[in-house]
């Protein structure tokens, strides 16, 4: 180890440094940063107002929507109503199909039936009862059946189709109105 230099107590000592005068830019930095401040505040406001417009944008689509989806709403309800018109349209034309079909033959007048069909001349599966059909409206019974007069068919049988003997009686000849009713005898006793 070296012992310390020894320096003279009177030399003046001299410092040197190498950093630049101190100068004061506080003022030029605050008016920078109240310039900043200002520019900021503009900005903000710029941000605000255009956020208000979107806001309001966004509640007209909203409500251009709204409106929008309620005209479709309504439209596809009164497509709905007219489909459901139809559709009982459709229902009520098939089951009158159906009946006329059912009563098909087994009556004189099938849409007369249809007319006057009631619950009570239905049968528990809701097809056309044809006997109490021709019980209340014997007149709707088909050609040619025969329907007794009186109960448990006393009256004897009745048909609607012409017989020989009616055939004979509008010739207005005696042997052949004899000949039928011999005919009609024989058939009765038969």
């Amino acid at each position: 180890m070296t012992a310390p230099e020894n320096k003279p107590a009177d030399a003046p000592v001299t410092t040197t440094t190498n950093a630049p005068a101190f100068v004061d830019h506080s003022a030029a930095a605050a008016a920078e940063i109240t310039r900043l401040n200002g520019l900021l505040a503009a900005e903000q406001a710029k941000t605000s107002t255009l956020e208000t417009r979107v806001q309001e944008l966004e509640v007209q689509v909203d409500s251009t929507k709204s409106q929008e989806l309620e005209q479709r709403l309504a439209a596809l309800e009164a497509e709905n109503a007219t489909l459901k018109t139809e559709r009982d349209t459709l229902a009520t034309t098939q089951a009158r199909a159906n009946l006329l079909a059912d009563l098909a033959g087994k009556v004189r007048d099938p849409e007369a039936v249809a007319v006057l069909m009631t619950d009570e001349l239905r049968l528990k599966d809701g097809k056309p009862d044809v006997e109490a059909i021709i019980a209340k409206y014997p007149y709707l019974a088909p050609e040619g059946v025969q329907q007794a007069t009186a109960p448990n068919g006393a009256g004897g049988v009745q048909t609607t189709a012409a017989t020989n003997l009616d055939k004979a009686v509008e010739t207005k000849d005696a042997s052949a109105i004899n000949a039928a009713m011999d005919a009609e005898l024989k058939g009765a006793n038969q």
